[in-house]
């Protein structure tokens, strides 16, 4: 099998893990239960890194009151909330609740779980060259979610 036939394998594989788990935490409708799309929309918030707003809707490229309404929509069901920023106080950050996190469980931990059985089923030799292998896609392939200054405490 070709190199970009086996990459496009595992990302199919891990996209497949991600859609199970995100129907199996959409199961059972209630009042303040998640639609597929209010799904992938709390993610990106959480993924962006408590972003604005605006940051959200730039990154979705949809238009602001379109990222409004899917913000409020996600307040009101109790997973994120707008605090204002301790950096710069004009702005207000999405930052996901304890719901959230309640609900998300280990989805934030898929890295963690795909390297356990990396671990379990392969060399220590071989684990070293997949972290290398990592090491070079993440400095000169992939741009990681750039992290804002935290404020300070």
């Amino acid at each position: 099998m070709k190199t970009k036939n086996k990459l496009d394998c595992i990302y199919k594989n891990f996209k497949l893990m991600v859609y199970k788990n995100v129907f199996k935490g959409l199961k059972g409708k209630t009042d303040d239960s998640l639609s597929s799309s209010e799904y992938f929309c709390l993610e990106c918030v959480y993924l962006l890194d408590n972003p604005t707003i605006s940051e959200f809707a730039d990154f979705l490229d949809i238009s602001s009151p379109n990222a409004t309404y899917k913000v409020k929509q996600l307040i009101k069901k109790g997973y994120i909330k707008k605090e204002k920023s301790k950096i710069d106080g004009r702005e207000f950050r999405l930052t996901p609740t304890d719901k959230f996190f309640k609900f998300y469980g280990n989805k934030a931990n898929y890295g963690e779980l795909i390297m356990n059985n990396i671990e379990k089923k392969l060399e220590k030799d071989d684990v070293k060259q997949i972290d290398n292998v990592l090491d070079v896609l993440m400095d000169k392939v992939f741009k990681p979610v750039k992290k804002r200054k935290k404020a300070k405490a």
